[in-house]
């Protein structure tokens, strides 16, 4: 009881405070109320619940001096910092653009007039305004522990951070934003992550009242609970929730909080142990890149063991799905994406610090990172510096083209965005804020010992074969590597809600992923080139041009199928002293490719893969009950030309052995083919068949043009043998062949 009237006492005292601060204004909003005695004004701060009544009344105490911070210097690039550890922490520092406390792409959050800070700015006629001010990014400025910056524990911005992210607690409380939990955890981080930067200028009453908010916003994102539609985003809910935990004092909400990040990062319906978030049932290797930003940075800030074990996870099957070119460029597959056609070296955020912070976590991710000079080093808190000196000078643009002056800055309509920060919500260096001390020197002993981390685990002097948990075997032999999915892909419910894309999420079906030597690179790399949300690049008109290794075909109709749409094909994996041999199989899909009723009868699909130290051989099966009429249907081997983007200095040539003869391949039809060779840069690939086959190449190069500019050619080997007439698939077809690698 004397506890609740003491913080009745308190409300009663700030409230009249805030009054006497804001002179007649106040009164004058109060005169404003309709019959119910409520504010009139649309513009008021909700007040619904306690703590929104406790941070409105300590922000009404607040005047405009509060958020002056006086400070008309610029940060000044002071002599190297001595500490080795500090000097690589303010390396990392330099890294990326993020924090932003100015600039046109960010706010202004230093030069904005104090006076949009205080109440009388935040609610008006024209409704609540939005301070201009990236929370989570001014803390991360502020609390910058370096001797040139003079804004260093500013307590004016701190109640500028304060301000900025309380409204935006309230106001989502209100709004209930989106209702799901995916759009929403960026909020969280935005309001959960500044709080211990800011805490120490708020009274106890209001952190009280602060931290009772953010568990309130914690726990409807529990509630809602992952949204299942993009990985990338629900894996931002357990950095915000982890946050949240941190500063609530409340162990039940930090439990809930662990359960949850324990669920995205190690529950098999939401991560592969593989090491890969599951996406609608597959993955995106590119898209992972932005989960694996927030599951980084979730590891380094949190203890948890299972946190730690996914980003090892995540970064050795990262290493294994990379190829080095000839160049030294990396590429590596992207059949099996969902939605786009990245490659993991071409992934979403691949800000360095992401795989800095990777590196401190495991060694799987050093070879990810390179290491600074001694002048870098050097160089890079006075770089840190000049950059945040650049981003205050420089003001947004306004209505006319030109930089605001500091009295034009103006707060904005408080709305809903699910994106509150520039350029994504990547605005906090997961690397630098929770840097792990002896980081440095870890990595200083690595190229000491010249550690095999340091370089692609196919460039190693042994031979290896590792299964990736069935959804992925990669070997390397001594003359090639193969990388080999024989794991699931994307599908869509058209009744789970959840955004429907017009084209195939990944081709998988158990396929051969890449072939790769020292001297060709990867010759034989599967790719897609994915969709964005209006428009799907793998169309079915195109589909002899998709670069995946696969059994497709059409129907007398012309509709099309293919065993890279079996879902979860059926997967053996076995190892012997002969090598390691792998079988996949399944049906192929009667409706697929959004058509329906593509095959009315059945074709069962068998492929085999043997491992070999000289080779891999391949067997390819097929089997139809005879009820429908195929126009074609063959086996296609995408051989990889080059990326405009990566390597314009690849020559390939494509020649198909016929009797004792070599000559190039062609799109028409070649009889009695015993071998293709493959020859690219300074090597070359043999697939020689087990009997004579009909091989062509496909109609045209394969081309990507939205996210990389990756360029293939299909090899095609004719399964139905009926020349160029429709004939029903009855029996079985079979082909059968060995690639390895020849001297050129």
């Amino acid at each position: 009881m004397k506890e609740e009237m003491n913080k009745y006492i308190w409300l009663v005292g700030v409230m009249m405070l805030g009054m006497v601060l804001r002179g007649a204004e106040v009164p004058a909003k109060a005169a404003a109320t309709n019959a119910a005695g409520t504010p009139a004004m649309a513009g008021l701060l909700p007040q619904d619940h306690d703590y929104q009544k406790v941070l409105r009344t300590f922000m009404a105490t607040l005047t405009e001096q509060d958020f002056a911070h006086g400070v008309t210097n610029d940060l000044t690039a002071l002599s190297a910092i001595e500490d080795s550890e500090v000097r690589y922490r303010t390396y990392i520092y330099t890294l990326m653009p993020q924090p932003l406390v100015g600039t046109k792409r960010g706010v202004p959050a230093i030069n904005a007039p104090a006076a949009l800070f205080t109440l009388a700015a935040i609610e008006t006629t024209n409704g609540v305004m939005r301070a201009p001010v990236y929370p989570e990014a001014l803390i991360s400025f502020v609390l910058w522990d370096y001797p040139g910056n003079p804004y260093r524990n500013s307590r004016a911005l701190k109640l500028r951070a304060f301000v900025a992210a309380a409204v935006n607690l309230m106001m989502l409380d209100k709004t209930g934003g989106p209702g799901r939990s995916d759009w929403m955890g960026y909020q969280l981080v935005c309001s959960a992550a500044p709080y211990p930067g800011f805490k120490d200028v708020l009274l106890p009453e209001v952190r009280k009242a602060y931290e009772d908010g953010l568990k309130k916003l914690g726990g409807r994102l529990i509630g809602w609970g992952p949204r299942g539609e993009e990985a990338n985003l629900d894996m931002i809910v357990p950095l915000g929730l982890w946050y949240a935990g941190q500063v609530c004092n409340d162990p039940a909400f930090t439990r809930e909080a662990e359960a949850y990040a324990r669920k995205m990062l190690a529950d098999p319906r939401y991560f592969h142990p593989a090491g890969y978030c599951i996406e609608r049932g597959g993955l995106d290797i590119g898209f992972q890149g932005m989960a694996n930003y927030f599951a980084v940075g979730l590891a380094l800030g949190s203890d948890w063991p299972f946190a730690q074990e996914a980003v090892e996870r995540i970064y050795r099957l990262r290493a294994h799905l990379l190829l080095p070119e000839p160049d030294g460029k990396l590429t590596g597959p992207t059949h099996f994406n969902t939605r786009t056609g990245s490659d993991a070296m071409k992934d979403q955020w691949d800000y360095a610090p992401r795989d800095i912070g990777a590196a401190m976590i495991t060694d799987e991710a050093a070879r990810f990172v390179t290491a600074p000079t001694t002048d870098q080093l050097a160089a890079a808190a006075g770089a840190r510096a000049g950059a945040f000196n650049r981003q205050i000078h420089e003001n947004p643009k306004g209505a006319d083209g030109k930089f605001m002056p500091n009295d034009a800055i103006a707060n904005t309509p408080w709305k809903f965005t699910m994106w509150p920060s520039w350029d994504f919500p990547a605005a906090i260096n997961f690397a630098c804020e929770f840097y792990r001390k002896g980081s440095y020197a870890h990595r200083l002993d690595l190229e000491q010992k010249n550690s095999p981390f340091l370089k692609s685990p196919f460039l190693g002097a042994g031979a290896f074969v590792t299964n990736f948990a069935d959804a992925f075997v990669v070997s390397r032999q001594k003359t090639y590597a193969a990388i080999l999915h024989t794991g699931p892909v994307g599908a869509q419910d058209p009744e789970d809600g959840l955004f429907q894309f017009s084209g195939p999420l990944g081709f998988g079906g158990g396929q051969l992923s890449a072939f790769w030597t020292p001297e060709t690179g990867s010759v034989i790399l599967g790719r897609r080139r994915g969709q964005h949300w209006e428009q799907s690049f793998d169309t079915n008109e195109v589909w002899r041009t998709w670069p995946i290794h696969a059994v497709s075909g059409c129907t007398a109709e012309g509709k099309v199928f293919t065993s890279a749409r079996i879902l979860r094909p059926e997967a053996t994996h076995s190892a012997s002293k002969a090598g390691f041999t792998i079988r996949v199989g399944g049906l192929i899909a009667g409706d697929q490719l959004a058509q329906t009723n593509v095959l009315q009868g059945t074709i069962e699909y068998a492929r085999t893969f043997k491992v070999g130290d000289k080779g891999l051989v391949i067997e390819t099966r097929v089997k139809g009950d005879g009820k429908d009429m195929l126009a074609e249907l063959v086996e296609t081997f995408p051989v990889f030309l080059y990326d405009k983007n990566l390597n314009t200095n690849a020559t390939v040539a494509i020649e198909v052995q016929s009797g004792r003869k070599w000559i190039p391949a062609t799109p028409e039809y070649q009889d009695k083919v015993t071998a293709v060779k493959l020859t690219r840069y300074s090597g070359a690939v043999l697939i020689v068949f087990d009997r004579p086959q009909r091989v062509k190449l496909s109609p045209s190069d394969w081309k990507d043009t939205f996210l990389t500019r990756a360029v293939c050619r299909n090899l095609m080997v004719d399964l139905l043998g009926s020349g160029d007439k429709s004939d029903p698939l009855a029996g079985e077809k079979a082909v059968s062949y060995e690639i390895r690698a020849v001297a050129k």
